[in-house]
């Protein structure tokens, strides 16, 4: 696992346009046309997150090939909390990289940011990313009934929350 970086923007093109129908659904801007530029200013965006102490988007390497990726997002400093990522390519499925890269990020927001908890926020449809949260030792809390307008149809979410261990 390491930051993405703007070297990274042709091979996280190429990703994208390989996964394009597998990430289509849960990532509905690759159904949009995009090319290494777009990629480039997407990496961007994540540098600039880190850069603004809000968070950051990692890239997930197995055997020197992309296979996904992780992100700390929506940090809330005031509430001491904030929102995790995740997406794997179709290839990459069920091997258990996303969470064990998660269990670095859940160690690195707690331990080292000090945020008290974590939200996974899951399309309710999606099974396998669900499985992910509660794995990691995350709990249901709730279904926000039509909370997200994917590819023109209202999709009810399912948000997981993880609190810091008190010691």
């Amino acid at each position: 696992m390491r930051l993405f970086e703007r070297r990274h923007a042709a091979e996280l093109c190429a990703f994208f346009t390989e996964n394009r129908e597998h990430l289509g659904l849960e990532l509905p801007w690759l159904a949009e046309p995009f090319d290494e530029g777009d990629v480039g200013e997407y990496i961007q965006a994540g540098l600039d997150r880190l850069a603004a102490n809000q968070g950051f988007r990692a890239g997930i390497w197995q055997r020197g090939a992309l296979a996904g990726c992780v992100s700390l997002h929506g940090v809330d400093w005031n509430d001491r909390k904030a929102s995790l990522g995740y997406w794997v390519g179709q290839h990459y499925q069920g091997r258990g990289l996303v969470t064990q890269c998660l269990q670095a990020v859940i160690a690195h927001a707690f331990d080292d940011l000090g945020l008290e908890r974590l939200e996974i926020l899951c399309a309710a449809d999606n099974e396998r990313s669900r499985k992910v949260a509660l794995r990691l030792g995350f709990q249901e809390e709730g279904v926000l009934r039509r909370s997200w307008l994917r590819q023109g149809q209202w999709v009810d979410q399912v948000l997981h929350s993880r609190l810091r261990e008190r010691g």
